[in-house]
């Protein structure tokens, strides 16, 4: 089932990278520098779903969420951030996002837009050769993973 989802990054790497990690060929992609361009698109382009960058120390992103939600409750939106901070994950929950994926996490973004997708395909995997460091146990490991939802 095609989707229509919006990527909204101010960084072109950033937007290439979260079209890769969750929308398929079929899906309508509209990609925004800022969430004042998203504001003003999504009456029109109307998604299903919205990978929202967001960062520290601007507020744009979240009061764009929190508005996005208010005019638009039936939009999923994930916050998507570099930064491994609780506080923004926080954020991004009280703004009324739908989840929150660390960039390094990307392969749980195509869950988080479009979790009816589970049944009808695998999410994507990373092709980067693994690291032979020694992984911490999620126990050990606090930073913010995909969550919620």
């Amino acid at each position: 089932m095609a989707k229509k989802m919006m990527i909204v990054d101010g960084h072109a790497m950033a937007r290439h990278l979260v079209r890769q990690a969750a929308a398929l060929p079929q899906d309508t992609v509209l990609e925004c520098l800022s969430p004042d361009e998203a504001l003003k698109a999504v009456g029109i382009f109307k998604p299903d779903c919205i990978m929202m960058g967001v960062t520290r120390p601007v507020p744009a992103a979240f009061q764009a969420i929190k508005s996005i939600r208010e005019t638009h409750p039936q939009v999923r939106v994930v916050a998507v951030s570099s930064f491994h901070e609780n506080q923004l994950q926080r954020m991004a929950r009280e703004a009324g996002a739908s989840g929150y994926v660390a960039t390094e996490n990307l392969s749980e973004l195509y869950l988080l837009a479009a979790p009816e997708r589970l049944s009808s395909k695998p999410a994507p995997r990373s092709k980067a050769p693994r690291s032979k460091a020694r992984r911490k146990t999620p126990a050990q490991d606090s930073r913010p993973k995909a969550s919620w939802e």
